[in-house]
């Protein structure tokens, strides 16, 4: 990633978790709406906020002049991606407060000034612009809401390959281990398992190993003693393909090891 040059890649740590929890914060209000057919104005504007810290943060990490740059990266395209979600979610809190703090009080005028054939002139145009805005804004809704939604799901291949360029950042492969949560929601089919299979040559075994390799040489033996077992247990299950069945191996080396420095 040439555009990042020196700076520190914890930074890139930073944003791909912030991401992966404004998205699901995003897919949530999205399937809630689904079921309810209604959004809160309080939760689309923090999520608003969060998406504002998020666009800064990217623009201050990946953006460059892309006029200059032979190849487009990743970077680039999800860094604008990450805007373009931020400025549409702007129109949606706008729709929203219309449905849910401007209609309330335009209805209890419209009831109170009436409608009549005498009404004046002006008052008359009022309601007729409130019941334009209204109306926009009801139709609007959820055809933004829609295409924020297919924004997200545009941004997770990016995303991916942007945790594929950092694999190497023990700091953010531990991350996403204890905030698989996150990836289980975003990628319903397979979660962090899905993830690190798209990352690493040894799928997710690898991803998994390099976990516990992070745990055990941050002193945290326990934590990587039950990664560990797990690449045991539900590795033997797998096709037994060499690079498996290595990592399988080196998962028993790293138990031995831990339980001699325990003993």
């Amino acid at each position: 990633m040439a555009s990042i040059g020196k700076k520190r890649y914890t930074e890139v740590s930073d944003i791909v978790l912030s991401s992966l929890k404004v998205f699901k914060t995003f897919k949530q209000e999205f399937k809630d709406y689904k079921k309810t057919k209604k959004l809160s104005f309080e939760n689309i504007d923090r999520l608003e906020r969060d998406l504002y810290d998020l666009k800064n943060s990217t623009h201050s990490l990946f953006r460059a002049n892309v006029s200059e740059k032979k190849e487009i990266e990743e970077t680039d395209i999800f860094d604008l991606i990450v805007s373009s979600i931020f400025h549409e979610m702007l129109h949606l809190k706008e729709y929203i407060y219309i449905i849910e703090k401007y209609e309330p009080r335009y209805l209890v005028l419209e009831k109170k000034i009436g409608d009549k054939k005498e009404l004046d002139p002006s008052k008359r145009d009022f309601l007729r612009h409130s019941r334009e805005t209204v109306g926009e804004a009801k139709l609007g809704m959820p055809l933004k809401l829609q295409g924020i939604n297919e924004l997200v799901d545009d941004a997770l291949p990016h995303l991916a390959r942007i945790i594929k360029m950092n694999s190497f950042d023990n700091r953010l492969v531990r991350a996403l281990f204890v905030y698989s949560d996150y990836l289980d929601n975003l990628f319903p089919e397979g979660g962090i398992k899905k993830l690190y299979s798209e990352v690493y040559a040894g799928g997710w075994i690898e991803g998994y190993f390099l976990v516990a390799e992070s745990f055990r040489k941050s002193g945290f033996g326990l934590e990587a003693t039950t990664i560990l077992k797990k690449i045991i247990e539900e590795g033997a299950v797998l096709k037994q393909e060499k690079i498996v069945a290595e990592y399988i191996e080196r998962a028993r080396g790293e138990l031995g090891n831990i339980s001699a420095g325990l003993a």
